[in-house]
């Protein structure tokens, strides 16, 4: 037997008879609750100079307390008021209040850091006892709430302490449940229930596999967890050991806790003998309670109830009881009749050595502590704009500089030899950094999962910092994998197999969709993209469209959710997703790509600096704006409200634009200014007040003010503004400061709908499906399909879902997974890393661009696709300069991968990206990334001209022909390719003809040689007789076409061509070797000297011509004619002969 004695003590002055609730271990030391409603924190080693900090009226009645973060700075309460506070107890406040929607009292509490889930159970109310659980990282609305399962109050809840998903609940119905809570369904999320047949007191989890039950009547069980659901195998068998009381003859049990030497410890005590004692579980197998060598706390609460214990380090424990309140700190008695510390005691002396967990974890705070100024204080980006042509010299200084002074070949960080100890890529790490990283290292060897994560995380991002190194960092997520089977660990380990990225490891498909299944199972999103997207292109597994929807629809309903928890109106942001090669004018430059000629010019190409644009635009436009032109001004604000690529959404300044608007039509007391010249006012003045309204709805820059938003939407509902009509329904279809009206509102989605206003089409489509009438479906379905032509997240929901389940139409498998997907990529702050991709790409960092790029294109977006390609495309260079040249910049090994370039054009190309299809021809014609396969080259050719918007592909084939390099040799082909190349794009003009000019040269002589290759032949252009009439409306129909195509846009400075810019096009195309093209230039110099000495000798016959008639001695001769120069005449025999072979012809 041992004894301890109390070394300190605290007892609560004020409020008399105040008493202790619960005390939790945290890193900064033990906090308590007490039935004064007051969460206070203590130093175990100095009990007796009271809390560190308190923090009171957290709630009324409160009943539970939980440790929230690893720190245990924050912790979280929960109490009889129906309300969960979360406390920061370094501000010493409440820093976030939510409640259970019902109100009913919650008895129990559970969080789980990891997983950032805070769980409560409640009392039964209204005949119903809930599991509610939150996200702590959105708190506006429970994740989840399971309310079937128990028929009584809910006692306990607890985290798997591996699991994060799993997490047990414990009720006075007698039931322990253990739920899967990556399932939103209750029936499917039931992984366990076990019948304890009493009433529960306290439940949990011993270890990974072994669960406690203890009832009110002392009752004690063990039962196994089943880890394999969905095997057919009968409920493994219990540990039932009968009423505590009468085994171990104590009067009641305070709880059981798990030691992490896989046993346990059970407190009991005996208030009539004023004593409290811990009593050894073991695991044999089987369990059972050791007697033998109780350690006993003679009278240390004298004769009150102990409610609460927990285990602080190896020698120190606290009890909390009854009356009066008191926190005791009670340490080993050195008299002690054993030389071995008790198992109780000497739990946390495991393979940790003489420190526990709790101990690297605050190791782990304590780095974060020092790393997080050193992430502030050498932040890789820089904000600062500048002009197009300083940025960009300056960029361009910059690379010269670097490769004049620092000319040593780049260190290959991604094949780096650098084990999980960490050689920081032969860099010494110093100050700050060294601290922090030998901290976590000294965390990481004992298994801290947190530090493990770090650690991968900065290898892999270069976080604060730290030195880039993927081999260790794929050797700290393979550790934390094992460890505990971390989802993000998993993820990145398929991620690293999927893309073999670094040299790390080799392409694997099957072990990156082994890991991205393990990952995507424990409710990862982006590895669910990423299975879903595998399984519907058949990437390293057949296709499988049944399982990419299912994939695709748990993403769906997680990016739906998170987009309606901004309500009313659902979430708003820029998207980030874009391609860089537009940035140049596409992937072969400005006119020559697909993307930014023909049909796409209109779009507009980039330049050096993509920014410079839009600060024109807008400098310009505050300019007119500032001499009163209202259409300036509302687009300012439209600009700044919507935001777009380059700049940020700024409520602030689009209030003020709007209410400058507003202002020019109404007066401060509503009514309309009396007189104004200013035609479309009115209409202008309506959208901007639309907008104010919208503003005030949602609480945008703003605080949500309902009255002012009923005032703005009523002004501009008045000029029939759609965003008015749209919200002023909004209002009333939640009844927000007006009474609910589901038949107003749909008159006012009505009416918005029909100006082609997709929010309303998609509120007024939602007002149909909820009818369930098959002609209201049809409806609901022709306005999803109009919203989702501007894109609305929320119709393509809706169209996967009828499509999915076949609501009032077949089931469409292709088409549910196709809405799922364009569902998953619209919520891209949510599942993508764009934004932290570009950030990188704009300043430089081409690698930690990448990385991030090829984490989009893995979950199946085109344009991230298409961006890794384009990184890794060797014919794309910064400078455009040869790689022998003496200031050109030796690219970065991980940029040099033309194998997974291939990959990801050919990936972006399955996905209609007509500039990729191009290019995945050209490797194929190169032998670039694979062997030369010249059929394949013309296939993706053939493929991407019938799109008839790439002047290169059409170009191309019409190469192959003329040369029978992967088709036939065919020279009538080979012209009619060239010449559908130049009617696809004008701007082909001069290389085409150049082509051409050679092509009727090699024609020609063929003809004459009689070869064997089919030459240019004329063909006639049928013509048809038209009638008058026909004749007229032919006439009347082009007349009209013609004046259609001027079109607005068609006027912006930003689709005039870029002034002296270089297209790129045909750069390498033109011919095989440097002899032909030679050949080429040869030929039209002797063309043009041909013509300059024909029109020379003509002017020198005039010449003597005149000479001679003004002597008189050389009249001209009847019938004779002038020289005819090279060419034969029109009417000679030869003419049209020659006319057949022209240039252009």
């Amino acid at each position: 037997m041992y004894t301890l004695d109390a070394t300190d003590s605290f007892a609560i002055e004020q409020p008399s008879g105040a008493y202790v609730y619960d005390v939790v271990p945290v890193a900064g030391g033990i906090v308590s609750i007490s039935s004064d409603d007051t969460v206070r924190l203590f130093d175990p080693s100095n009990l007796h100079r009271g809390p560190v900090y308190s923090v009171p009226k957290v709630n009324s009645e409160v009943t539970c307390l939980e440790a929230l973060d690893h720190q245990g700075s924050i912790v979280c309460t929960a109490g009889r008021d129906g309300k969960v506070a979360i406390l920061d107890l370094r501000q010493q406040s409440r820093v976030a209040q939510i409640g259970t929607g019902s109100n009913a009292p919650i008895l129990s509490l559970a969080t789980c850091k990891d997983a950032y889930a805070v769980a409560a159970g409640t009392e039964l109310t209204n005949g119903q006892a809930e599991v509610i659980v939150w996200d702590t990282r959105s708190l506006n609305a429970p994740r989840l709430q399971y309310t079937e399962s128990h028929n009584d109050d809910i006692t306990e809840l607890q985290y798997h302490p591996t699991e994060t998903a799993i997490l047990l609940s414990g009720s006075t119905d007698g039931l322990v449940n253990l739920y899967n809570t990556t399932v939103l369904e209750e029936e499917d999320a039931l992984h366990q229930t076990l019948n304890h047949g009493s009433s529960i007191h306290k439940a949990g989890f011993l270890n990974e596999l072994d669960i406690f039950a203890l009832s009110h009547d002392e009752k004690f069980a063990i039962y196994p967890m089943i880890t394999n659901t969905e095997a057919s195998v009968e409920e493994p068998p219990s540990t039932q050991f009968g009423d505590l009381r009468e085994s171990l003859g104590c009067e009641y049990v305070a709880s059981v806790f798990g030691r992490p030497s896989g046993g346990g410890v059970v407190g009991i005590g005996s208030h009539s003998q004023s004593n409290f004692s811990l009593v050894q579980l073991k695991n044999s197998p089987p369990w059972a309670i050791s007697t033998e060598s109780p350690v006993t706390l003679s009278g240390g609460h004298g004769g009150e109830v102990v409610r609460s214990f927990c285990f602080v380090d190896e020698v120190i424990y606290v009890t909390a009881h009854t009356q009066p309140a008191n926190v005791h700190a009670e340490t080993n008695d050195l008299n002690s009749n054993n030389d071995s510390p008790p198992a109780a005691l000497s739990a946390l002396q495991h393979e940790h050595g003489q420190h526990g967990a709790e101990y690297y974890q605050g190791l782990v705070g304590e780095a974060l502590s020092v790393l997080e100024p050193l992430e502030k204080a050498n932040s890789r980006y820089s904000t600062l704009k500048t002009s197009r042509f300083s940025s960009t010299a300056l960029y361009y200084l910059g690379e010269l500089v670097s490769q004049l002074y620092f000319s040593a070949p780049p260190a290959d960080k991604g094949t780096s030899d650098q084990g999980i100890e960490g050689k920081d890529g032969g860099q010494t790490l110093t100050g700050p950094l060294s601290d922090g990283v030998a901290l976590l290292r000294e965390s990481a060897k004992n298994n801290n999962s947190d530090a493990i994560y770090l650690l991968a995380q900065m290898s892999f991002y270069g976080n604060f910092s730290y030195p880039k190194n993927l081999t260790e960092s794929f050797q700290r997520y393979s550790q934390l994998a094992s460890l505990n089977g971390n989802s993000s660990a998993q993820h990145m380990i398929g991620f690293m197999y999927a893309t073999g990225v670094g040299g790390v490891v080799k392409r694997d498909p099957a072990k990156a969709l082994l890991h991205h299944t393990f990952a995507a199972e424990a409710g990862h999103s982006k590895s669910e993209m990423t299975m879903a997207f595998r399984y519907q292109n058949g990437i390293g597994t057949s296709r499988n469209c049944d399982e990419a929807v299912t994939y695709y629809k748990k993403v769906a309903d997680k990016a739906i959710a998170w987009y309606r928890s901004d309500e009313p109106g659902g979430k708003a942001w820029v998207a980030d997703s874009y391609s860089l090669a537009d940035d140049d004018g596409g992937v072969y430059g400005e006119g020559a790509s697909a993307s930014s000629a023909g049909v796409n010019a209109q779009r507009g190409g980039g330049g050096l600096d993509a920014h410079a644009a839009l600060d024109d635009v807008l400098e310009y436009l505050d300019l007119m704006s500032g001499k009163g032109d209202f259409k300036a001004t509302f687009s300012l604000g439209r600009i700044h409200y919507n935001g777009q690529k380059g700049l940020n959404r700024d409520m602030k300044a689009a209030r003020k634009y709007f209410q400058s608007v507003v202002g020019q039509y109404w007066k401060r007391d509503g009514t309309k200014v009396e007189s104004t010249d200013k035609p479309d006012i009115e209409k202008f003045a309506c959208n901007a007040a639309g907008y104010l309204g919208r503003m005030y709805l949602r609480g945008e820059g703003v605080d949500i003010n309902y009255d002012k938003a009923l005032h703005w939407f009523r002004r501009g509902i008045t000029g029939g503004d759609a965003g008015s009509a749209n919200g002023l329904g909004l209002m009333y279809l939640h009844g927000l400061k007006v009474s609910k009206d589901a038949a107003k509102a749909s008159d006012l989605f009505r009416a918005a709908a029909d100006q082609d206003y997709a929010p309303a089409q998609v509120n007024l489509g939602k007002l149909h499906l909820d009818q369930g009438r098959a002609d209201d479906i049809q409806i609901a379905r022709s306005y999803f399909e109009l919203a989702a032509r501007y894109g609305s997240i929320e119709a393509y929901y809706y169209l996967a879902e009828i499509a999915n389940f076949g609501i009032g139409r077949d089931r469409s498998c292709g088409l549910a997974a196709a809405y799922y997907k364009t569902v998953c990529e619209k919520a891209e702050p949510l599942l993508s890393s764009f934004a932290e991709a570009n950030e990188a790409y704009a300043n430089g960092d081409r690698e930690l661009a990448l990385l991030d790029y090829m984490m989009t294109a893995e979950q199946g977006y085109e344009r991230g696709q298409a961006n890794v390609a384009y990184l890794l495309d060797q014919e794309n260079s910064i400078l455009k300069l040869s790689n022998h040249s003496p200031i050109s910049k030796p690219r970065s090994t991980l940029l040099e991968n033309p194998d997974l370039a291939l990959v990801y054009w050919t990936r972006s190309a399955k996905q209609n990206n007509i500039d990729s299809m191009v290019k995945m021809g050209d490797y194929y014609l190169k032998g670039i990334g694979s062997e030369p396969d010249m059929e394949k080259a013309a296939a993706c050719y053939t493929a991407a001209s019938e799109f008839h918007q790439s002047a290169q592909a059409l170009y191309n084939l019409g190469w192959m022909h003329e040369n029978g390099i992967g088709l036939i040799q065919d020279f009538h082909l080979a012209k009619r390719f060239y010449d559908e190349a130049l009617e696809t794009n004008d701007e082909a003009y001069f290389p085409v003809t150049l082509s051409l000019l050679k092509l009727r040269l090699r024609s020609a002589w063929n003809t004459l040689t009689h070869g064997g290759v089919n030459s240019i032949r004329y063909e006639p252009a049928p013509s048809k007789q038209w009638s008058l009439s026909e004749w007229i409306n032919n006439f009347m129909e082009d007349d009209r076409l013609h004046y259609m195509d001027y079109e607005e846009d068609d006027l912006l400075r930003r689709n005039d061509p870029t002034p002296g810019g270089d297209d790129g096009m045909y750069d390498d195309v033109i011919d095989d070797g440097v002899v032909e093209s030679f050949i080429i230039i040869a030929l039209a110099g002797a063309l043009v000297w041909l013509i300059y000495y024909r029109q020379q000798r003509q002017l020198a016959h005039r010449q003597n011509e005149g000479a001679a008639r003004d002597q008189g001695n050389q009249p001209r001769p009847v019938g004779g004619q002038l020289d005819g120069g090279v060419f034969p005449r029109n009417g000679d025999p030869a003419f049209q002969q020659w006319v057949a072979g022209g240039v252009g012809h």
